[in-house]
């Protein structure tokens, strides 16, 4: 039965392609006619496609093409052919995008590489040998689907827009050839199929050979990914399908997750397969998910009769879905689509059917082989991911695995660890410059071989740089619980150690320095409540207390002040401030400080006004100046300089700056005690220090206060010379004044 042609062009639409009339030239229309007749003739529909290659090369200079085609058969379903042009080339065709050009429903006219020289292009700096182009035509007539015309030439402008316009008129009357070729049916069938309901058909026998050589392949060693792509793609070549994924299935959670497919446009799915394990989604809507819930295959010849189904693209029409069980379990749900109405039947359900039920041990196997990789794959992320140092090691001490911390912390190059490397002998050896004891460790590790079953911890002190490490040795065991080595287990506690030190400090320095000023309040007014003074030791015996009580009241605010620092409290309050002014109030406070002391002040002229908070560069200078008036004890000179330059630190902020400078002739600071004394409760410990007291948090305030300014805090000294401290302000801006 033939159907009359119908000589218009088709306007390509997702879903419905309307004949519309086109202006063809006179060769078009010509050659049009010829390629009709050829159509038309009472000839095999193979023959009648050879012709109408064979007249298409008259008008495009293509050098290979082909028809992929569904011919509707005598039952539901329909089977896929397809027709090459004579002498073609040995290139293999893209199925994957015939399968995109027919789900998309566009005209496709882009590049082409050879699927070698594409990877070959993408991995390499060479150009390939070949570039050539590709058409490809989705073949639309009467709403429906008939197939996919593609041809690939050399040159991009063989495909110009008349040649387009020429392929564009001729697909209906390919179209017409095609329904001519097979029965029409018009039979809508939506059933929900049962295993047993299939009996009745039979595999024909190619589809028995098809499924006898996946079987095998089936067989090897597979990994999840592996197994799921070779399903999916003997599925989706042997139906005729489109696009299709597999997704497995997550009881517990009632969620199907995708984990491969194939043929859908790239904003369906994420390019990269590897994140799909990520993307969940109910079994409540899907036809997958009845098929998960069920465990029965579906089969839907036009979804537009299903209005509750959700699909994964608005143009799909027919979509098959059947489950892959084992052990009366779901395990996973193969989904095939086409946008072609009745594109399966009973004959491909019953043959992909049997598909999944050859995948369906090797699948279990797969899965079980895939959680013990993921197991492996966590547990070794963990291993290498914590910042404790963990080792390995066989009963002799070899080091069998490490991670990186393990190095790391002991300061050791991972490439030696890596190596035959054994404990205690090559670990003493490259750690003996900075082993505070290196018999401590040998004996450790001697005291592990003597009692393998015990468990140990220890620990180890380190120099240059200095480290505190703490070492816990564990057995190990196999399944028989028999001894095979010990697993180290490395820390660095040198912080930890570091805060109990302060903490301890802490405790120890201020309760020291707040019970000798309360010890004096006490004992005086103790004394003023029992007896009766001359008037004179009465205002002695109170400006004691007045002294002690503030002398407590600064360390109390020495304490305030460094937990709003920490806090991040402290804000500053700036204006544009003559240091000339603050400098002669502050002088005035100290006077009664200097009996023995003589206070030389240096500013340089002009002296420019600085952009800073009043109150607290009062407070850095008073601490730097008692500071240099206690550290001085014999008395001598304090020398405060002020003036501009340019000569900051290496690390210092660029710009206007003044820096200033306290020089005391006092007891000095030892070069081991240098980097320390900006820590906080740190004092120097010598015979001085103990008698003058603090709680050594003064310079440590006053270098936060500094560098809240953004300036800079650094101290030269001689130990019985004397100290210099030095620190930078801003200078005031013209902006800054304005404002």
């Amino acid at each position: 039965m033939h159907r009359e042609p119908i000589p218009l062009a088709i306007t390509v639409s997702s879903n419905y392609i309307a004949p519309t009339p086109v202006s063809l030239s006179t060769e078009n229309l010509a050659l049009l006619a010829e390629a009709t007749r050829a159509l038309l003739a009472d000839r095999p529909l193979a023959a009648r496609l050879d012709d109408l290659f064979r007249l298409m090369r008259n008008r495009l200079t293509y050098t290979d093409a082909r028809l992929t085609c569904w011919l509707q058969s005598a039952q539901p379903g329909t089977m896929r052919q397809q027709f090459h042009s004579p002498d073609g080339w040995m290139y293999p065709w893209d199925d994957g995008l015939t399968r995109q050009i027919a789900l998309g429903g566009q005209i496709v006219h882009q590049p082409w590489l050879p699927p070698s020289q594409t990877d070959h292009h993408e991995n390499g700096s060479q150009a390939p040998v070949l570039q050539a182009t590709y058409l490809g035509a989705p073949i639309w007539w009467g709403g429906r689907l008939w197939g996919v015309l593609e041809l690939r030439a050399m040159h991009s402008e063989d495909f110009d827009h008349s040649a387009q316009e020429f392929i564009t008129a001729l697909l209906p009357q390919i179209a017409s050839a095609i329904a001519a070729e097979g029965i029409s049916q018009n039979q809508q069938i939506v059933p929900v199929t049962k295993k047993d309901e299939l009996a009745p058909w039979h595999l024909h026998e190619h589809e028995e050979q098809i499924l006898a050589v996946l079987s095998s392949e089936l067989e090897g060693p597979q990994t999840l990914h592996q197994l799921l792509t070779l399903l999916l793609r003997w599925s989706l070549d042997a139906t005729g399908a489109e696009a299709g994924t597999i997704s497995l299935v997550d009881h517990e959670r009632g969620e199907l997750i995708t984990q491969i497919y194939e043929g859908y446009p790239s904003d369906r799915f994420p390019s990269d397969w590897s994140s799909l394990g990520r993307q969940r989604r109910s079994w409540d809507t899907s036809l997958a998910g009845r098929v998960a819930r069920s465990g029965r295959a579906f089969l839907v010849r036009d979804v537009s009769k299903e209005a509750n189904l959700r699909l994964a693209m608005s143009n799909i029409r027919a979509e098959l879905a059947v489950p892959i069980s084992a052990n009366g379990q779901v395990l996973a749900v193969l989904v095939l689509d086409s946008p072609r109405s009745a594109a399966f039947g009973d004959a491909e359900l019953q043959f992909v059917s049997a598909l999944c039920e050859r995948a369906a041990q090797p699948l279990l196997w797969a899965l079980s082989y895939q959680e013990a990789l993921e197991s492996s794959t966590h547990l070794g992320q963990v291993f290498a991911s914590l910042p404790t140092g963990l080792a390995l090691l066989d009963i002799s001490g070899r080091v069998l695995r490490a991670n990186p911390s393990w190095s790391a912390i002991w300061g050791l190059d991972p490439h030696i660890v890596e190596a035959e490397f054994h404990v205690p002998f090559d670990l003493v050896e490259a750690l003996l410059s900075r082993l505070h004891d290196p018999f401590r460790l040998t004996e450790f590790c001697v005291e592990g071989q003597r009692a393998p079953t015990e468990v140990q911890m220890a620990t180890v002190r380190l120099i240059n740089p200095a480290q505190e490490l703490q070492v816990l040795s564990v057995p190990t065991r196999d399944s028989l619980e028999q001894i095979t080595g010990r697993l180290w287990a490395v820390s660095d506690v040198t912080r930890e150690r570091e805060v109990d030190r302060l903490k301890s400090e802490f405790v120890s320095i201020v309760s020291h320095e707040l019970r000798t000023p309360l010890t004096s309040i006490l004992g005086y007014t103790e004394l003023l409540l029992a007896r009766d003074f001359e008037p004179a030791d009465q205002r002695q015996f109170i400006k004691t207390v007045y002294d002690q009580a503030t002398h407590l009241s600064q360390l109390v605010e020495d304490l305030l002040g460094v937990s709003r620092l920490d806090a991040g409290k402290v804000k500053l309050n700036r204006w544009v401030v003559a240091l000339r002014q603050l400098i002669a109030e502050l002088t005035n406070q100290l006077n009664a400080q200097l009996d023995r002391h003589r206070l030389l002040i240096r500013l340089a002229e002009p002296l420019p006004p600085v952009y800073v908070d009043r109150d607290k560069v009062k407070q850095i200078l008073f601490n730097l100046l008692t500071n240099a008036i206690k550290y001085s004890p014999q008395g001598g000179e304090v020398e405060l300089i002020v003036q501009e330059t340019r000569l900051l630190p290496a690390d210092h902020p660029p710009g206007r700056w003044l820096i200033v400078s306290v020089r005391d002739q006092g007891i000095g600071i030892s070069p081991e005690d240098l980097s320390r004394i900006w820590e906080r409760f740190y004092r120097v410990d010598n015979t001085n220090t103990r008698r003058i007291g603090g709680t050594g948090l003064g310079l440590s305030i006053t270098r936060a206060l500094v560098e809240l300014h953004g300036g800079r805090i650094w101290v030269d000294s001689v130990v019985e010379k004397g100290s210099i401290f030095s620190f930078t302000l801003p200078v005031a801006t013209e902006l800054d004044r304005r404002g």
